[in-house]
This record gives structure tokens, C-alpha cells and sequence, in this order.
């Protein structure tokens, strides 16, 4: 297996075990609310990365802190705060009012913002055929989404976690916020000296989101009663938190730093934004969702949009000789 090949399969394994993960969440943040997942799930995260970074990196706790350099600190904090702070206390909230499934569409939003960000802060651009299948790679998706019940979301009261509007605000805000998070992400990875790996940058961002957190919620004096008490009254919650917050947080955020190393942002948003695939069969077997033939269809549509993606520049040099 080459090099290129491996540059696409790594974010597919981010996607898959975000959206193996997204229930688990949905369910803990429903259980807790979105402010105590998002703590536990951080602090989770950290505990176990430190140990990671430390045996497989074979870092002491000094050289944890001072082997990034100023500028790596600055874009990881930043990406951190973005992604795993803000963006993802919108997402919570999201999938708390609309449910997994419909809160997912909101996914489609990243990889248009990411060629935004990643344009402006990286330089980067791709060609006519990757824009192609972005675009068919959202539409797909949105279809996808659409295209089969709602009973995930029927089975709750809605208007306990929120106004409809404020969960589709919230999943757009969510959606923008990804792709300027990876962007932070790439431009401190990628940049000079360059010598983390994917997992102790990935350490640095939880560093800083969970201190940047943390530090808000004591200061605010909310932490007792957003955080401490919800998890005391429902501590049947935790081990479904713990695993999803190793699998969906710490796992696929390592694998995603890695894939920013082999790819293109837009690429790897776009990989991450059809989580839904793997969300939708879950849906069925949890909550009985209809696969329909449309469901299916659009399915199909997304893939051949990420195809279209990975492979652009081989569509591009086919349908160069076929032009001249």
C-alpha cells in the first residue's frame, strides 16, 4: 500500500470512529448536557493522550511541554479552543435539540469552509474537478440526510433541549467552525520546525482546550452545577462517556492531525463530513430508521463526490488528453 493510498484511509478511520461515536454522545450529552460531556469528554481525552504521548512517543512530562515551539503552541491552542471548545459546544447543542441524524447534515458545512480558511491562512487551492466533487459530495450528503425518518428525533421532546432554530444555528456554527479548526491545526503541523507527531500536537490542542475550558467554567462558578452534579446524578452515563470519548475524541483527532500531514484540508473535511454513512445504519439498528432506495441512491452519490475528490487530478489528466 503506497503512500497516497494511506493519506485517504487515515481520515476515513477519523470519520468512522467519530461517527461510530456519535450516539454514545448524543445519548451522554442528552443525559448530562452539552457543558458537562464536553468537560468530561476533554479531560477524558487528556489523561488518556498524556499516557499515549508519554509510551509511544517516549516523551518525559518536561519534554512534553517544551519540545513546541511558541508558534506550534499558538495554532494548536487556537485549533483547540476553536474545535474542540466553541465548535463543539455548538455541535452538543445541536445534536441535544435535532438528534444524531439530523444534526449531521450540518457536517456539509466544514468542507466548504475549510477551502475558505485553508485558501486565506495556508495558500492552498484545488482544481476545478476537486470542487466538483465537493459540491456533489454535499449535495449527496444533504440528500442522504434527508432522505429517511425521523424517528430518532420523534422520540424526544425537542422542545426540551431547544428551539429547532437555535439547533440549525448552532449546527452551522458548528460546521464553520471544523473547518477553521483544521486549518489552525495544518498551519501549525505543517510549519517550521515541524517535528511533532500527529499524536503530541494532538495533545498540545486538548491541552489547551481543556485548561481554556476549564479555567471558564470556575471562573464563571458554573462547575459544580453544570458539570459535577449531572454526572453524580446520572452515573450510569460514564462508561458509554469514557468510551466514546477515547474512540470518537482522542482516536480520531490523532487520526486527523496525521491525515493533515498526507492531504489537503478540504480533502480531509470533506472525508470527515460524511459521517452520516456510518451514522444512518446505526440510526436503523437504534432506532429503526428506513433505508430507503433514496437513501441508498444518495449514498452512492456522496461516495462517487469523494471519489471524484481524491482522485481529481487523475480525472483531470484523463479529461486533458480526451480535450486535445
Amino acid at each position: 500500500m503506497n503512500s497516497s493510498h494511506i493519506s485517504f484511509i487515515v481520515p476515513f478511520l477519523a470519520m468512522l470512529a467519530q461517527g461510530l461515536s456519535t450516539f454514545p454522545f448524543t445519548d451522554s450529552s442528552r443525559k448530562w448536557g452539552p457543558v458537562a460531556i464536553n468537560h468530561f469528554r476533554l479531560l477524558t481525552g487528556f489523561i488518556a493522550l498524556t499516557i499515549l504521548v508519554m509510551l509511544i512517543d517516549k516523551k518525559s512530562p518536561v519534554t512534553l511541554f517544551t519540545s513546541p515551539t511558541s508558534a506550534e503552541y499558538l495554532y494548536l491552542f487556537a485549533s483547540g479552543i476553536m474545535g474542540l471548545v466553541i465548535g463543539d459546544y455548538f455541535d452538543f447543542h445541536a445534536m441535544a435539540i435535532l438528534g444524531a441524524k439530523r444534526s449531521s447534515i450540518f457536517y456539509t458545512v466544514a468542507p466548504g469552509a475549510a477551502l475558505g480558511f485553508s485558501f486565506v491562512l495556508l495558500g492552498e487551492s484545488i482544481d476545478f474537478v476537486g470542487i466538483i466533487g465537493v459540491f456533489i459530495s454535499i449535495a449527496g450528503m444533504i440528500w442522504f440526510t434527508q432522505a429517511s425518518d425521523t424517528k430518532e428525533i420523534e422520540m424526544h421532546q425537542v422542545h426540551e433541549y431547544g428551539k429547532i432554530s437555535k439547533g440549525v444555528l448552532f449546527g452551522v456554527l458548528a460546521g464553520l467552525c471544523q473547518g477553521l479548526h483544521t486549518t489552525l491545526a495544518k498551519k501549525a503541523i505543517t510549519g517550521e520546525p515541524g517535528l511533532l507527531s500527529p499524536m503530541h500536537a494532538t495533545w498540545v490542542r486538548l491541552l489547551g482546550a481543556t485548561v481554556t475550558y476549564f479555567t471558564f467554567t470556575f471562573i464563571t462558578g458554573r462547575f459544580r452545577q453544570n458539570v459535577i452534579m449531572p454526572i453524580q446524578k446520572e452515573k450510569s452515563t460514564i462508561p458509554k462517556a469514557i468510551l466514546a470519548s477515547i474512540f470518537g475524541m482522542t482516536l480520531s483527532i490523532v487520526l486527523v492531525m496525521w491525515g493533515l500531514t498526507l492531504c489537503k484540508v478540504v480533502v480531509v473535511q470533506t472525508i470527515m463530513s460524511i459521517k452520516p454513512l456510518v451514522i444512518m445504519p446505526m440510526a436503523y439498528v437504534l432506532y429503526k430508521e428506513k433505508m430507503t432506495m433514496k437513501t441508498f441512491i444518495a449514498g452512492v452519490v456522496t461516495i462517487f463526490g469523494v471519489y471524484v475528490l481524491i482522485w481529481r487530478n487523475d480525472i483531470t489528466s484523463i479529461l486533458s488528453l480526451h480535450l486535445h
